[in-house]
């Protein structure tokens, strides 16, 4: 019964304690550069980042889970679109694997993505999540966009006349 209780208490300091997986550190000053750059709209840049084999998940409504390629046709649809584009981050935080629970070096993030549309002028500022997660060379392998893009679209649309 000793032993028991002995493993208990460690599993559960062991559960309690912020133990941070050993990449978490570089992933999130990664993603905090993705960030920068991609509001610089330098495309070449933002492709850097990404692994050759990624799923990234869109922010539409109904939208699929992409390759390489189209999440980067996405991004660019976003630059196409807005100008002026601004990220305020409200908080950075550890991810852990969706299986086992466990920290995994990946970052997810809330903030609020501001900007105008290319044509209306409109204005928009919207609240989002994101997570990506990194290869051991620092390559995003898995992500994906959180937020009401569909609604957001609809918002800074040109007026129908």
């Amino acid at each position: 019964m000793k032993k028991f209780l002995l493993l208990l208490s460690i599993g559960l300091f062991i559960s309690c304690s912020n133990i941070q997986h050993p990449d978490y550190a570089r992933n999130l000053e990664i993603t905090k550069n993705w960030f920068e750059v991609f509001v610089t709209e330098d495309m070449d840049a933002i492709s850097d980042f990404y692994a050759d084999e990624i799923e990234f998940q869109s922010a539409f409504y109904g939208g699929p889970v992409m390759n390489r390629e189209q999440t980067l046709e996405y991004l660019q649809g976003w630059q196409d679109n807005m100008e002026n584009i601004t990220w305020e981050p409200e908080q950075y935080l550890p991810g852990a694997d969706p299986e086992t629970g466990i920290p995994n070096g990946s970052v997810r993030t809330y903030g609020y993505w501001s900007g105008t549309h290319s044509v209306s002028g409109k204005s928009f500022r919207g609240l989002w999540y994101h997570y990506l997660t990194f290869d051991e060379d620092g390559k995003i392998i898995n992500g994906g966009d959180f937020g009401d893009a569909t609604g957001l679209v609809m918002a800074v649309a040109p007026d129908q006349e």
